[in-house]
């Protein structure tokens, strides 16, 4: 009789603790979308264990955008869709983009780790990519993975993952529904954008881009086609500068852009200390374009042919949507 007491003690508690093992050591795809992955194994966070905890470059950069400096229009989701700002040649902000995305969640640093270690994406130097374009950086990135790139090269020298022709997997952009306007039209009905008599290169198709640096990467002066970009986690200071006034005289935006005495272009960081109040650059910036610091939540649209760079302030992590981008080539 005690035997037999022993042997059904002995299997409830057998049985209670592979429960409990099974659910500690669930994976990121038992979980559900509407929660967050609590898998107990550690994942690679690199040199600092969040996003917000990395160094963040707030007195040199972030000048709060004062209107004597930041110009542009702060707009809500709803007036950016009902005054369809995309059509227009003028730069907004468009407040609470993300209030919704599971992105907030799904992207912290440990998560989106845990989550997306194996996606690839193309890693490669701000600079570069600011000389040859991002569209046309080519050979100028090296593929690599999120849990590569985070963990052990995100906080190397000039390190940046921003390849716009890479296509991001079904989770990374469900992370980001509802896709903001005019991008959302796209994805709910392509074939009646496809069939409108469209051309590609004028079409907002459901492509986005992921970017991922940490404080002072970023892009030097370039241009493309129209497109947004949203800010997820960190934020980003802009400068843009209207395609209006040097649109008969390239001249004046190379002397306005870049350093003429040297080939070898500057980082965006360096830009702003060693350049703009050089040679009435910030005067010409600010009256023919837009100084601004875009925030958490926050999507920023740039219109077409408008020359910009840009300075992350603190680990940043955003999204871009490109008007006529699309994804690679498998």
């Amino acid at each position: 009789m005690i035997s037999s007491r022993r042997v059904f003690v002995v299997t409830h508690i057998a049985a209670i603790l592979a429960l409990i093992y099974a659910t500690n050591t669930q994976t990121c795809d038992d979980v559900s979308d509407s929660t967050t992955c609590n898998s107990s194994d550690e994942v690679p966070t690199g040199k600092y264990a969040t996003w917000d905890e990395a160094p963040k470059s707030i007195e040199e950069f972030d000048h709060g955008n004062d209107r004597s400096v930041c110009r542009l229009p702060f707009i809500s989701v709803e007036e950016w869709e009902e005054g369809q700002y995309w059509e227009r040649d003028v730069p907004v902000i468009v407040r609470n983009v993300t209030d919704h995305w599971k992105a907030l969640e799904h992207w912290t640093k440990e998560e989106m780790v845990r989550r997306y270690p194996d996606v690839m994406v193309g890693m490669g130097a701000s600079r570069d990519l600011g000389q040859t374009g991002p569209d046309d950086a080519g050979d100028a990135l090296t593929k690599t993975t999120i849990k590569d790139f985070i963990a052990n090269h995100m906080h190397e020298a000039d390190k940046y993952v921003f390849d716009r022709k890479l296509n991001m997997p079904d989770g990374l952009l469900e992370d980001c529904m509802p896709y903001p306007m005019p991008t959302r039209m796209y994805h709910e009905d392509a074939e009646a954008i496809i069939n409108s008599g469209l051309q590609n290169r004028l079409m907002w198709k459901d492509h986005l881009a992921l970017t991922i640096g940490r404080d002072l990467q970023g892009l030097t002066f370039h241009r493309h086609n129209a497109a947004w970009n949203t800010v997820i986690f960190g934020a980003k200071r802009w400068l843009l500068y209207d395609s209006v006034r040097f649109e008969h005289n390239i001249t004046r935006l190379k002397r306005m852009t870049r350093d003429i005495n040297n080939p070898i272009q500057l980082t965006g960081a360096d830009w702003i200390r060693k350049l703009y109040d050089v040679d009435e650059r910030k005067e010409e910036l600010r009256t023919f374009g837009h100084d601004c610091i875009q925030r958490a939540g926050e999507m920023i649209y740039v219109p077409s042919g408008w020359a910009h760079m840009v300075v992350n302030i603190g680990d940043t992590v955003a999204v871009v949507s490109e008007r006529g981008l699309d994804a690679m080539e498998a």
